[in-house]
């Protein structure tokens, strides 16, 4: 895996904080919630550990890099940059392996700056391009204005509309 994705380790000066960002790692599993960074419901049929395990399962075959933000109080957030999706997922207008991947997946602990956000995007932007990676995606519930004007502020344009059985997903995307 260091072979695919490179060392983060990048430290950021934010609101006065020292901000250091890596790639998550085994003992984040439990970390991400019992410290506030995934709050929302576990999806459907298995717990939030055992998606995160997955997560950096995708992570260690190169399907997947997951970042987090981490200060001196713990961790802050998490972000993802999926260069292949799932099997069952298939769709290479997201994400095709090659030169088009999706970021997904920020997840903030409550009253983090959104400056650690701003940063962890740019992050995955300097990785993406690292790995050759052309096209960046992202794909937000239409249900969330607030995420879709952020994605947009970061120069994301909309390309594409899906619903899906619950909600509508809007998909954005960026030239890197």
């Amino acid at each position: 895996m260091q072979a695919l994705l490179p060392t983060v380790g990048k430290r950021a000066a934010v609101a006065g904080r020292k901000i250091f960002l890596r790639f998550a790692q085994a003992s984040d599993v439990e970390r991400l919630t019992r410290e506030g960074v995934i709050t929302a419901p576990p999806p459907a049929k298995e717990t939030w550990n055992q998606r995160i395990v997955r997560w950096l399962s995708e992570q260690r075959a190169g399907r997947r890099a997951v970042l987090v933000a981490e200060d001196s109080t713990g961790l802050l957030g998490i972000l993802h940059l999926v260069f292949e999706l799932p099997v069952g997922f298939k769709d290479p207008e997201a994400a095709n392996g090659f030169d088009i991947a999706m970021i997904e997946g920020l997840h903030m602990r409550a009253g983090v700056p959104p400056e650690v956000g701003n940063e962890m995007v740019e992050e995955i932007q300097r990785i993406a391009a690292k790995r050759n990676v052309t096209t960046l995606t992202f794909c937000i519930p239409m249900n969330q204005p607030r995420a879709i004007r952020q994605v947009k502020d970061w120069g994301f344009q909309e390309f594409r509309i899906m619903a899906e059985p619950s909600k509508m997903l809007a998909f954005f995307r960026k030239t890197v």
